[in-house]
């Protein structure tokens, strides 16, 4: 049995493998395996993947289970033109979302997996605009 850790594991992988880069040319410094502290924030940008859960459907006498899991991708950037930092996570979304979908097994451990939401949240802080990305990537594999 495949377990939702051992899909983040490797979806972090993917994506150090990958090397997602902004318009800038610059890479994510670090991947966390779920949401750091603030005093933890390496250099920008940075990011996270984290199991957001999802759906289980038992097997029966000749399926075997569904199990279907989401999975956050989050970077951040922050800048102090805003526009910058606008851009940056917008081209993250293009390069992270491209080495998602040159994979869509996770390594031959799901059956599919695909993008199925992006969103975006900005803050200031002090003179700086923080930009982040959440792409949501959807696994599915029969177990």
């Amino acid at each position: 049995m495949t377990s939702p850790k051992t899909l983040r594991d490797q979806i972090i992988s993917i994506l150090q493998n990958a090397d997602p880069k902004n318009g800038e040319s610059k890479s994510i410094k670090k991947i966390f395996k779920g949401e750091p502290p603030q005093s933890r924030w390496p250099g920008f940008p940075w990011g996270w993947v984290e199991w957001a859960g999802g759906p289980l459907t038992p097997s029966s006498m000749s399926v075997k289970a569904r199990v279907e899991d989401r999975f956050f991708v989050v970077v951040v950037d922050k800048h102090v033109d805003a526009d910058r930092a606008e851009d940056s996570v917008m081209d993250f979304a293009d390069s992270v979302e491209a080495a998602l979908d040159a994979d869509p097994t996770i390594g031959g451990l799901v059956a599919t997996s695909y993008v199925v939401n992006r969103e975006k949240e900005k803050r200031f802080l002090g003179d700086y605009s923080l930009v982040a990305l959440r792409i949501t990537l959807y696994t599915r594999r029969r177990e």
